[in-house]
């Protein structure tokens, strides 16, 4: 039979609170973002520090989510955070992109102001918005006619987002997701218990290399 752990095992350390000022800026953004970020993890860039000064978000991206580490220095938190963007976007790159087009003096990193206390939400929805264009970019490069023709009747379309979707051992994809603009469930259904407004995306795939192969479409309700 399996022996009980013993009284005197050590048990995982807490997960020590975030530096105040830090969490005083992720406070602000999951109470006022529009989309439902989520917070993964929150930890300690020190073993033995007394704060913790970083943390994994789950940011809404083509009806799915990307995850994206915010790393703040517990000793300096005045500082903005640097960024660790998820694996396969090492080609994601907006501050060197902002530099080399000269508009680094228009990120909200230029402005950075820790007493501002929606300095985060800034910052994440303007890296949002960079990496919806990212990977417009990235479609738009795939040598394909018959996708080309497929995306290019809905890349105009207001609020569409589109990703590249990469696997082993099959033909790659694009995935995008359209919104139905004109409609918000929270005005459709009288009562009803939704903070957020709710639209409904139709998401799609198409076969990168499969001569532009149209997956399927689906209906998803979002808020």
């Amino acid at each position: 039979p399996a022996m009980a752990p013993s009284a005197d095992a050590a048990a995982p350390a807490p997960t020590p609170p975030l530096v105040p000022l830090i969490a005083t800026q992720l406070k602000f953004l999951l109470t006022n973002s529009s989309l439902p970020i989520k917070v993964v993890q929150i930890w300690s860039g020190c073993s033995s520090g007394r704060y913790a000064d970083r943390f994994t978000l789950g940011i809404p991206f083509c009806l799915d989510y990307v995850y994206w580490d915010f790393l703040y220095n517990a000793m300096h938190p005045k500082v903005a955070p640097d960024v660790i963007f998820g694996q396969g976007d090492e080609g994601f790159q907006p501050l060197v992109d902002y530099d080399e087009s000269g508009n680094g003096g228009k990120s909200c990193l230029a402005h950075w102001d820790y007493r501002d206390p929606g300095g985060l939400l800034c910052l994440v929805e303007e890296l949002r918005l960079l990496y919806i264009e990212y990977q417009k970019k990235l479609v738009e490069k795939v040598d394909d006619a018959r996708l080309k023709f497929e995306i290019s009747t809905v890349l105009a379309k207001e609020g569409i987002e589109v990703s590249m979707v990469s696997s082993t051992g099959r033909s790659d994809e694009v995935k995008f997701a359209v919104p139905l603009l004109d409609l918000d469930l929270k005005m459709m259904v009288p009562g009803c218990p939704w903070k957020l407004p709710q639209k409904i995306h139709l998401q799609g795939f198409c076969h990168a290399f499969d001569n532009g192969q149209l997956g399927y479409f689906a209906g998803h309700i979002s808020g």
